[in-house]
Order: structure tokens, then C-alpha cells, then sequence
């Protein structure tokens, strides 16, 4: 999903057409960007990760969560669920997250364990798929990512939703973009990890590339150049970003990008090439109709 990438559309300190951002949109999807520039909103689907870090960040259990969501009468189905994991791993610690393999089978709810809970459900996006996500995020992807960056889990460090400025020398006013900073004390200063979320492990150059030369919101600087990593949602691996566009050529890149967002073309390429994405998409009431890619998104062909 690209939760990020909308919260920053939403966020009404962002520019609508600033180069920044509109190269970004434009990247995602040309479709997108044509939406966005002529004033449309988009409606960001309910993403479990992210809904997931952002509770566990807030400094409450898992349990108060569950049943501030009204998960009151599954806490047993959850915790069993919990345990299966565990042991699946113990079973098969030489594989990275061996719970997502099809001979993996926990995760399950009955139906008549269902009845009732329509409401606690609906908290969570009205799938009940994304309980277990939720529920998998908290309990074992954040630990996954944890160790990954090499931050000890009794390092004293602290995980925070925080927005960053994305800038470039000729672009005026900052893009606002949310991430997530683990900040961990070492000695007397404070080392900073930046992580943004990935699918299939794969780095979009344009996001990361900006994020490598972010700054804080506020006055203070970071203490230390922050690192990136890319945070996969699946599988829990968290990697340094490798960077294959030159920094020399990101500024000519985000001009380009945001004159094509501008005058077009706006083909809906997701839908086109791969239409998974447009399931996780803010403007997908826009580009289709009766599940059918909708004339108006493709008036650019």
C-alpha cells in the first residue's frame, strides 16, 4: 500500500502541484497525478500495517488495542494465533517468516466464532483479513525490522510516527511525508533510523532517493545523518536503501517528472500493467466502473 505517499496529498501544508509531491504521484501512477492536480482527494484504503505501527507506537498493549476494538470475546483466538506463530518459527527457524508459507495454518477464526464481532471487524477496515496483518505486525514484523537494523531490543530506543521534509534546491516550500524514526541512544548522542514500507522488497528509487536527503520538521537537526531502510511488510526484512539514481540527476529527475504530471500524458499505467496496486489506491472509484477501467481514465491513449 502507499499510505505515505497519500497522508502526504492529504496533508494541507503540502502545495497541491508542488514539484515534489506531483513527481512523486506521477511515478505512482500518471492517472493519479491528473486526478490529484484537477482537485480530487484520494481515499486512502484501510492499511493494517500501518494502523498496526501506529497503536504500537502510541505506548498501549496490544490487548488494550484488541479490546478498545472490541475484539473482547476473540483475545483466546488472537493469543492462540500468536502461539502458532511462535512455534512455526521454532520449527523452522533457518526460513524468514515461514508463517506466510501455504503448509502454515493458523490464522483462523470460525465462522460461528465471528458471529457478533461485525462491529470490532469494521474497526479494523471490515476485513478479517487484516486482524491477523494487524496482529502479525505488532506482535512479530516490528520485532523482524527491530533486528534487522541491528537496534537491540533492550537498546532503550523509541519507534515514532514522525514527518520529515523531503527537499531539493530548487524547489521553494518542503514536502511533509510521514515515515518511521527509531531513535536509539548510543553514548551521548542519538542515533536515527528512518523506515519506509516496501512490498516484495522492491525500493522505488524517486521515494527513497528524497528520503535519503530529508530533514526534521522542526528546528533541530538530527544528531546524526539518519540511515534508510526499506521495511517489507511481508516478510519483515528491513534493508539499507540502495540508491541507483545519482543525486546529481534527482533534481533534472523531479523537474521532468513534475512537468509530465502537469501537462500529461496520464495513462492509468497500474491499471494497465498491474492492476493489484489499483486494490490499494485512493483514486480506484475514479479509474473504474462496474470493475471496468472508466473512459475518463483513459482519455490520454
Amino acid at each position: 500500500m502507499y499510505t505515505d505517499l497519500f497522508l502526504a496529498m492529504l496533508n494541507p501544508k503540502n502545495a497541491r502541484g508542488n514539484p515534489i509531491l506531483s513527481a512523486l504521484v506521477y511515478t505512482f501512477c500518471p492517472a493519479a497525478a491528473r486526478w490529484w492536480l484537477v482537485g480530487a482527494d484520494p481515499i486512502p484504503p484501510f492499511d493494517p500495517v500501518w494502523k498496526s505501527l501506529e497503536d504500537l507506537s502510541s505506548g498501549g498493549t496490544l490487548l488494550e488495542f484488541l479490546i478498545k476494538y472490541d475484539f473482547d470475546s476473540l483475545i483466546e483466538e488472537i493469543r492462540t494465533y500468536i502461539r502458532e506463530i511462535e512455534e512455526y518459527r521454532r520449527q523452522h527457524n533457518n526460513l524468514r517468516a515461514p508463517e506466510l508459507m501455504p503448509l502454515f495454518r493458523g490464522g483462523n477464526i470460525s465462522m460461528s466464532r465471528r458471529y457478533g464481532s461485525q462491529n470490532a471487524i469494521n474497526n479494523l477496515g471490515g476485513d478479517w483479513r487484516n486482524l491477523f496483518i494487524y496482529v502479525r505486525t505488532w506482535a512479530f514484523l516490528s520485532q523482524d525490522w527491530r533486528a534487522a537494523m541491528l537496534i537491540g531490543r533492550d537498546a532503550g530506543y523509541s519507534l515514532n510516527a514522525e514527518k520529515v521534509c523531503l527537499t531539493l534546491p530548487g524547489v521553494r516550500l518542503p514536502v511533509q511525508f510521514d515515515t518511521w524514526v527509531w531513535q536509539i541512544p548510543v553514548g551521548h548522542v542519538t542515533e536515527t533510523k528512518i523506515g519506509s514500507l516496501v512490498s516484495n522488497g522492491e525500493q522505488d528509487q524517486l521515494r527513497f532517493s528524497l528520503l535519503s536527503r530529508c530533514t526534521t520538521l522542526g528546528k533541530q537537526p538530527w544528531s546524526n545523518t539518519p540511515a534508510i531502510f526499506a521495511l517489507d511488510r511481508e516478510t519483515g526484512e528491513a534493508k539499507h536503501f540502495d540508491q541507483l539514481l545519482a543525486n546529481r540527476d534527482l533534481e533534472k529527475t523531479v523537474e521532468s517528472l513534475s512537468n509530465l504530471a502537469k501537462k500529461g500524458p496520464h495513462p492509468p499505467l497500474n491499471a494497465l500493467r498491474q492492476p493489484s496496486i489499483c486494490k490499494q489506491c485512493g483514486y480506484q472509484q475514479l479509474c473504474f466502473t462496474r470493475n471496468y477501467i472508466s473512459q475518463h481514465a483513459l482519455k490520454d491513449l
